[in-house]
């Protein structure tokens, strides 16, 4: 996730010692009781790459627990944002200021099935992705997780729901980067960008995105 953000953005992706790392008492605290392991994995992974995130801009490793809609609440003066698939976690944080938010998402590079894909996809970009996408099955996967990052970066500025065809992405290929443009009745002027920016890569086994909201 280094790759795709700023430098006064701080990463730290998980390694073996971070998948077993047990929660703080604040932050277990806020995970279910009926969370299924699978869930308590990627928790834990989740909250020590982002203690870790902390400590690499100078700053306590203070617990990062998950509020009501389970988004990580990070300290007073840190924006932030948590990742994880099957066996990939990443965390982001920067100081508050210049950067007012971030998103990053991680999926497992998989071919998307038609419902979802119709789930997640506009028509134009259905269109781009026959079109000057070629067809590559990965470009769904990419839409659907560079959608996921926008919403990490939408949400703590304005605190309201964003559906994936509220958001049109338009990649660009030859940059590894995207632009998305929030639709409708769902832009924010004045609390949020309409159009925000972004970075994407793609591996065999993966697809990252990341987007970073800066003051105007």
């Amino acid at each position: 996730m280094r790759d795709l953000l700023p430098g006064a953005v701080a990463v730290a992706v998980a390694d073996a010692s971070a998948w077993a790392e047990e929660p703080l008492p604040e932050e277990a605290a806020t995970l279910s009781e009926r969370a299924v392991p699978a869930r308590r994995r990627e928790f834990r992974a989740g909250r020590a790459c982002a203690r870790r995130a902390l400590t690499a801009l100078g700053l306590p490793a203070v617990p990062v627990p998950a509020g009501r809609d389970r988004a990580p609440v990070w300290p007073l003066q840190v924006v932030g944002s948590i990742s994880h698939t099957s066996d990939y976690c990443a965390a982001a944080a920067a100081r508050s200021g210049r950067i007012q938010s971030i998103g990053i998402d991680a999926e497992d590079s998989m071919r998307l099935d038609e419902p979802t894909r119709q789930l997640v996809c506009r028509p134009e970009e259905e269109d781009w992705w026959r079109g000057p996408g070629g067809g590559a099955p990965y470009w769904p996967t990419v839409f659907f997780s560079a959608k996921e990052s926008v919403y990490k970066a939408w949400f703590p500025l304005v605190g309201g729901w964003l559906g994936f065809h509220d958001v049109r992405v338009e990649p660009d290929p030859r940059t590894g980067t995207f632009t998305a443009h929030i639709l409708g009745t769902r832009r924010r002027p004045g609390l949020a960008p309409e159009i925000l920016h972004g970075r994407f890569a793609v591996s065999p086994h993966l697809v990252r995105t990341a987007v970073v909201v800066t003051a105007p």
